[in-house]
């Protein structure tokens, strides 16, 4: 008898769409700087807060940390912002799922949209300087040709002439547009135009159990190692490469082996790869599936359902563990080969 189930079912929709995403213009709006569970984000002259700047999950739901209700307008504010024009950058979100998910998306038309002078506005804690100290976002705009210098925040709120918007061209659980995926993937072109990379028939197999902290994790995962080490899979702990080389890795690797979590979205960076996930829920998040659609996986989602979800501890939003977790290592191999 089995002991991993075929997910079927869906958390969110996974749309691809060809068409490339809006680019709109506000003038004469304002801007309120990130404040963590406060109103902040960008709005039209009367307060009204704009839509093509927020980050919606499943078209609906706003970030938990966000607020969009003010009750000022551009005459309550004093603060005018020097530059005359500006292109919206949204959010700067330093996880990296998130990065990928939320903040990169934006990104699609800079290239072709902004001239070099052109401030890129964008929101989060912090300075510009403060987020290129992330190491695997300095590299992914360093691979756009942006540097601190070509961001700006406000800490204030400040009226804008003129914004100019490029919508995400990838939202949360609900669609994504192909432009995404030709832009990332072009990232990773440069990448691999930099050293030689050799396909290996090694598959791997990336692990948690090194992870101080996560959405969450199997406290037994390693049994899973050890069975997947001695049939020959390549264990990879993805918080100890550097950006650049996970992609260099991935890009080198057909098959991929895994628990559900973000080191996965690297993929778009990608040529199409096989990907087999072990699966935490019965539900797949379908941000998995926009990764896959615009990055041409060949992805399958298995949910063993012995799995077990236990207290939650610090550092961890879920723990859960995994009985017979050696036999289900040998089901994955199974599933590989």
């Amino acid at each position: 008898m089995s002991l991993l189930r075929s997910c079927t079912s869906l958390w969110g929709t996974a749309e691809i769409r060809g068409l490339e995403p809006d680019v709109s213009v506000v003038q004469d709006g304002f801007y309120l700087p990130y404040t963590h569970g406060q109103a902040w984000g960008l709005f039209a002259q009367d307060g009204t807060p704009i839509a093509a700047a927020t980050d919606y999950r499943e078209r609906t739901h706003i970030p938990p940390d966000q607020r969009l209700e003010t009750s000022l307008t551009a005459e309550d504010i004093a603060c005018e912002a020097l530059h005359g024009a500006y292109i919206y950058g949204g959010r700067i979100n330093p996880h990296f799922g998130h990065f990928l998910i939320n903040t990169l998306p934006r990104f699609w038309a800079m290239a072709r949209i902004r001239s070099p002078r052109t401030p890129i506005l964008c929101h989060g804690p912090g300075t510009p300087a403060e987020w290129f100290g992330v190491p695997f976002i300095a590299a992914a705009f360093g691979l756009l040709g942006l540097s601190p210098r070509d961001f700006v925040n406000f800490h204030e709120p400040t009226r804008v002439r003129s914004v100019v918007i490029p919508s995400t061209s990838l939202e949360e659980q609900s669609a994504g547009y192909q432009v995404y995926g030709d832009m990332c993937r072009k990232m990773g072109d440069r990448i691999r135009a930099t050293s030689s990379i050799n396909q290996n028939t090694t598959p791997i197999y990336y692990s948690k159990t090194r992870l101080m902290s996560a959405v969450g994790r199997i406290t037994n995962e390693h049994e899973i190692e050890t069975v997947l080490d001695q049939a020959g899979v390549e264990i990879v702990y993805p918080e100890t490469l550097s950006f650049v080389d996970q992609i260099r890795l991935m890009s080198s690797r057909e098959r991929i082996m895994g628990s559900a979590g973000s080191f996965l979205h690297a993929s778009i960076f990608c040529p199409n790869r096989r990907i087999t996930c072990l699966n935490v829920t019965e539900q797949i998040n379908t941000n998995y599936l926009l990764i896959d659609g615009l990055a041409g996986n060949t992805s399958t989602y298995h949910y063993p359902p012995a799995l077990q979800v236990l207290e939650q501890q610090a550092n961890f939003l879920t723990l859960r563990y995994l009985p017979d977790a050696s036999d289900v290592a040998r089901e994955m191999l199974e599933l590989i080969n």
